[in-house]
């Protein structure tokens, strides 16, 4: 009310209210020295509205797998929703270049980093660590690089130890159209036991991780929306198909490693070799 009453008994002179003046937005946002992206915003009320039309059905509550309430606060769920915001216009066929091209993922890897990664997983075999890194960020994990790599735009560059290119090879998405078209039709969505996110806001993660030799084929790959594709990185949670085809999932709290249904499955039984 009292802002309706500062509108009507606003001076003559004054055609725009403060609330409304586009000229006093301000954004701003960059990398502290933790890693993380600090910002602040202050926005005009249209420029809000369109924030919290655009976040408020991406941020809703998801059940946990065993049907207990979401456990993320109301401001996690809004920095989800704002992740999936940023993938969606990202996805965009067309969309604004930077340097005559779109936004993608640089994987750069040397000599040595190319063969630990060829190498990795074999007896005996002690490769270095993989060393990646964010073009405005920083430095990234390798469970974090991991994710990204699982479903973008990749162009790998080998370079000697001076960084100078040697090779630039496979600028193509990981996963084909066909391929997603099969994933989709098994998985409906997000695999992730009582999530159902849409396909359209899910990666297509490799189960067995694509550095580690695995394959780009719908019996390694799984549909995961951002939060449940970031449990497989960073939280440890296994997930395998199995011999009904179908995704199931392992919680590595559970003591007693019972895998879990995936939430496209139609029968009521967690017998693995049900059809």
């Amino acid at each position: 009310r009292a802002r309706h009453m500062a509108i009507a008994l606003s001076p003559p002179d004054k055609e725009i209210p403060d609330a409304e003046n586009h000229e006093l937005n301000d954004f701003s946002f960059g990398t502290g020295d933790d890693g993380r992206t600090h910002g602040t915003f202050d926005l005009d009320n249209l420029l809000g509205e369109k924030l919290a039309v655009a976040l408020d059905p991406l941020s809703k509550q998801v059940p946990e797998p065993d049907g207990s309430p979401d456990s993320r606060t109301r401001a996690q769920r809004t920095a989800d929703a704002l992740e999936q915001l940023l993938d969606s216009y990202l996805e965009q066929e067309y969309r604004p270049t930077r340097g005559g091209a779109k936004p993608h993922v640089n994987l750069t890897v040397s000599p040595e980093h190319l063969q630990a990664l060829q190498l990795r997983g074999l007896g005996g075999v002690k490769p270095p660590a993989l060393a990646a890194s964010f073009e405005w960020t920083g430095p990234a994990s390798a469970s974090t690089a991991q994710m990204v790599a699982c479903d973008s735009v990749i162009t790998k560059i080998l370079v000697d130890n001076n960084m100078v290119p040697l090779d630039v090879g496979r600028d193509h998405r990981t996963v084909t159209p066909a391929i997603r078209k099969a994933l989709i039709a098994r998985d409906q969505g997000c695999a992730y036991p009582g999530c159902g996110c849409p396909p359209g806001r899910t990666d297509a993660h490799h189960i067995q991780h694509w550095s580690k030799g695995g394959v780009t084929s719908l019996t390694n790959t799984v549909l995961l929306c951002k939060r449940h594709h970031r449990y497989i990185h960073h939280l440890r949670w296994e997930v395998f198909i199995g011999t009904d085809g179908h995704p199931w999932f392992i919680n590595p709290d559970d003591a007693t490693k019972t895998p879990l249904r995936s939430h496209a499955r139609r029968t009521m039984t967690s017998d693995l070799a049900a059809a």
